[in-house]
């Protein structure tokens, strides 16, 4: 289970624990498709969470070293390059005094109502959590620059897939992983993909091998071919969704595409939500953004804005990855959780549930990964139905009992994400795969 531990505060959650629960037995068929297969245990590498130093400090160690190769260089030149390296430097570090515009101004007063929330709701759960031997010592693995990354070409693909004619609605749109390990030939662009069964499968899709959880669902295309999740007929009582926000820093990356927010209304939330329906959206800490969702994307979907919860960003030893007071980058993400309202069903909703609660925090160390959010399935389960049918949009990965949407949804999946070791194959009397 991803929570460690939790009070009146919040959550503090372990997100590769989450991650390795479904990867426990995990079923390989080789290349030759030999009836036996090979179980293994996954892993999700842990140098991806391996947070030691906030990022901040990271800069800061840079700049030291910048500087002492500059003090280098200076003892060997002369006076004229020595005061032209010193002119350099203080006009990189000179700053413009200017007013704040509208969105700083916003995203200051945002700030100052959250923050003695941030500090004395962290500090609490965090030593609650060192209490249980949780943050209490590094990884013994150090640091590095350039962790290996898979270079992830679903995007382009699915780019490419809407040349492809639509598929014809009266099929179903749902295809399954075979039992024998044969990797039939799955159109994984026109149809939901399901691995039906109680453990994990390897899988080789488009020439690489991505690990699937079990009873886990999915659908790679992007915003105009979502058609076969809403001809699913399926209706989801927890949707999930990590909109690609437009900002400076991902046009100048280049990391992804990002979304105007007019588009974003394009999602077919209410056309897939259950009567009751909890919906959560991450935000980035874009003040625009934050006031779209609980102004105008949730009220046009007929959501209700309930609560905002943030997710806070520590290392490993426990300090937040940004200072909490940065007028560049806070520690935090927002959460806006709000329930669907239908506008055609009146009934009076018979939901057993808790109520919940308008403001908690998610503490946890963030993947070096981007945009790779902890999971939420834990901590909402008091909120939903049980038994719920749930769903997450614009997803990077995949879960047990989940369906999953986006045109990257599989990136996390990869089996270079992962470690493994071969396991015992299971008593084939005590369930079979098919079970």
């Amino acid at each position: 289970m991803s929570i460690v531990c939790g009070n009146s505060w919040g959550w503090l959650l372990d997100s590769c624990t989450h991650i390795d629960e479904g990867l426990q037995r995990c079923v390989c068929y080789n290349s030759a498709g030999l009836e036996k297969p090979t179980y293994f245990k996954n892993c999700f590498k842990r140098e991806y969470f391996n947070i030691l130093k906030p990022h901040v400090q990271i800069r800061q160690n840079t700049d030291i070293l910048t500087s002492s190769i500059s003090l280098h260089t200076a003892k060997h030149s002369n006076g004229d390059e020595l005061a032209k390296i010193d002119l350099q430097t203080r006009k990189k570090r000179k700053r413009k005094q200017r007013d704040l515009n509208t969105g700083e101004l916003d995203a200051h007063i945002y700030h100052g109502k959250v923050r003695s929330v941030v500090l004395e709701g962290s500090q609490a759960l965090l030593e609650a959590g060192r209490q249980c031997g949780y943050l209490t010592e590094a990884l013994n693995t150090p640091p590095s620059e350039s962790l290996p990354t898979h270079e992830c070409q679903l995007a382009a693909l699915c780019d490419m897939a809407k040349r492809l004619p639509l598929t014809d609605e009266s099929v179903a749109p749902v295809q399954t992983l075979n039992a024998d390990g044969l990797d039939p030939p799955l159109d994984l662009f026109s149809y939901i993909t399901e691995n039906p069964f109680d453990c994990a499968y390897e899988v080789t899709l488009m020439r690489e091998k991505y690990l699937l959880p079990p009873r886990s669902r999915f659908l790679l295309s992007d915003i105009t071919r979502m058609h076969p999740l809403v001809n699913s007929g399926d209706k989801f009582d927890l949707i999930i969704l990590d909109p690609p926000w437009e900002n400076k820093s991902v046009k100048r990356s280049n990391r992804y595409s990002s979304l105007p927010p007019s588009q974003l209304k394009q999602l077919p939330v209410p056309a897939l939500a259950a009567p009751e329906c909890l919906v959560a959206t991450w935000v980035t800490n874009r003040a625009k953004h934050l006031r779209f969702v609980k102004e105008e994307l949730y009220p046009y979907w007929a959501v209700e804005v309930l609560a905002e919860w943030l997710w806070v960003k520590v290392t490993r030893t426990g300090e937040f990855v940004f200072p909490l007071d940065s007028q560049h980058k806070k520690p935090y993400e927002v959460l806006v959780l709000g329930r669907y309202r239908s506008r055609t069903d009146h009934t009076v909703s018979s939901l057993a549930v808790d109520e919940l609660p308008e403001q908690r925090l998610l503490i946890s160390v963030p993947s070096v990964l981007h945009s790779h959010k902890p999971s939420l399935s834990a901590v909402l389960k008091p909120y939903i139905s049980h038994k719920p049918k749930c769903l997450e949009l614009f997803a990077r990965s995949l879960q047990c009992d989940w369906t999953s949407w986006g045109n990257e949804v599989i990136k996390f999946q990869h089996s270079s994400y992962f470690t493994r070791e071969r396991a015992e194959d299971p008593d084939r009397t005590s369930g079979t795969l098919a079970q």
